[in-house]
């Protein structure tokens, strides 16, 4: 844990009071076109806010913890507030030195089913990640809550379970409608319509009371007043699993790092939220072999899926990338998994700098830099080691040089930098030269590739 002690009154009231500011902010409902996923590393802003939602109690399959590190060489004061579906509220406060991290427990501190947690810190640089005690499932703690929030992919099948866990970062009530798009098409379930949540509230919704029994469900959450943060929690077998989901649809992704592993499953779930139906081309690259497109057709208020493996126009062959173009634009989601286990992971957005770090302890089965643009970019990284014990500091940062990574070219960080030290329980901030750069990493999982890692980025 970090370093922890009381602070004078003067500066946690000052805190507050920026608090006040920051969430009267947020109560006009914005649209933004990508999820504002963390605080830029090198920010001088003079405070900042993460929230995070998802974690459940041990019963209902999806505790763990969230965890927020200091990337900068100075001290951070951190106010930690956590709420659950039940109403009840806990409150900390750590003074998170240089390269520190700090985690939280929700579950072991509060009663409820569901639960969300808000940080305010004095300063950026601070970034937060919620990880499932099973190690199956991440998802970045996110500096804003949307106007606009789409999944896909989601499972309410016998075995499974599909639920949105709903936190209001703001002070005042959020309105929000849910609608659900299947192979049956649009569904408006009364009971999803004209939600209220109150002022720093936390619920959760089962998607499978309403849409039951259906695989591949895509969901478009609708904020009519305030803003949300929302994160989508799907169970199936054994593993928990946790979709950030995406503020928009969108015409174009880039899904880095998908399995092709013998026994592995994976496939690109879609959604089409538009009136027209989507003429989707998926591009498919794979080592030395030359793939085949491959196409799909969304109808309209519908779903569909493309099975990348197994495939028998696809070898099994490791990792492939797989570009989606879309003619109308469509939610994607990738789910990977092995039998009757399916985690679901929504595509990243380019940017310039990330944090990768390995918050399960298992290290990374592969790590994987992609650069989305045709021209080439320079990337390179800096490595420190973050400290979660009491008193204790970090490890210094170390520089590494820079590496030309070609347009539209996908390589293993491993190859780019070979003196990099082992992944396990490594912590460094990877940055490009112009924000087109993806980092995906994947868990030590047999079949390979099945487990997608969150990695946390500068917006």
């Amino acid at each position: 844990m970090s370093s922890l002690r009381r602070v004078p009154l003067f500066v946690a009231l000052a805190l507050v009071l920026i608090a006040t500011g920051v969430f009267a902010s947020m109560a006009k409902s914005t649209n933004q076109s990508q999820l504002p996923g963390g605080l830029a590393l090198t920010s001088t802003a003079e405070s900042t806010a993460l929230y995070c939602t998802g974690l459940t109690s041990a019963k209902d399959g999806a505790s763990g913890h969230v965890t927020f590190v200091n990337t900068t060489q100075s001290a951070h004061l951190v106010i930690i507030n956590a709420v659950s579906d039940a109403g009840a509220r806990y409150s900390r406060q750590a003074l998170l030195g240089a390269h520190q991290s700090i985690s939280i427990d929700p579950s072991a501190r509060l009663q409820g089913n569901s639960f969300g947690v808000g940080a305010l810190i004095s300063g950026g640089g601070v970034v937060g990640i919620e990880v499932t005690k099973n190690d199956t499932g991440e998802a970045p703690c996110i500096s804003t809550g949307v106007a606009n929030w789409y999944g896909s992919g989601f499972n309410t099948t016998v075995g499974s379970s599909a639920e949105l866990s709903v936190y209001n970062p703001t002070a005042t009530p959020a309105v929000f409608n849910v609608v659900a798009y299947s192979a049956a098409g649009l569904a408006t379930p009364a009971k999803f319509q004209g939600l209220s949540l109150g002022a720093h509230g936390q619920v959760e919704l089962n998607l499978g009371t309403q849409i039951v029994n259906t695989t591949n469900v895509g969901v478009h959450v609708h904020v009519l007043r305030g803003s949300l943060v929302i994160v989508g929690v799907q169970q199936s077998g054994s593993t928990v699993s946790l979709n950030s989901g995406s503020s928009s649809p969108t015409t174009s992704a880039v899904f880095p790092q998908v399995t092709t592993e013998q026994g592995a499953t994976a496939q690109i779930r879609f959604s089409n939220p538009g009136p027209r139906p989507a003429q989707v081309t998926l591009g498919v690259k794979l080592t030395t072999f030359h793939i085949a497109n491959q196409s799909v057709t969304v109808p309209a208020y519908g779903t569909e899926l493309t099975t990348i493996t197994p495939n028998p126009a696809i070898p099994a062959a490791g990792y492939a990338t797989v570009q989606l173009r879309s003619s109308e634009p469509v939610v994607a989601s990738l789910a990977t998994g092995s039998g009757s286990d399916i985690a679901l992971s929504a595509p990243e957005l380019p940017e310039s700098e990330y944090l990768v770090g390995d918050f399960t302890g298992l290290g990374f089965d592969a790590a994987a830099l992609t650069n989305t643009s045709s021209r080439s970019i320079t990337v390179s990284f800096v490595t420190f080691g973050v400290s979660a014990t009491k008193g204790a500091r970090g490890s210094a940062s170390v520089t590494y040089g820079a590496a030309r990574l070609s347009g539209n070219s996908t390589s293993e960080l491993r190859t780019d930098f070979p003196g990099l030290p082992s992944f396990r329980h490594a912590f460094f901030v990877v940055s490009a030269s112009r924000p087109t750069l993806l980092v995906t990493l994947t868990s030590p999982t047999r079949p390979a590739g099945t487990t997608l890692l969150a990695v946390l980025d500068g917006r």
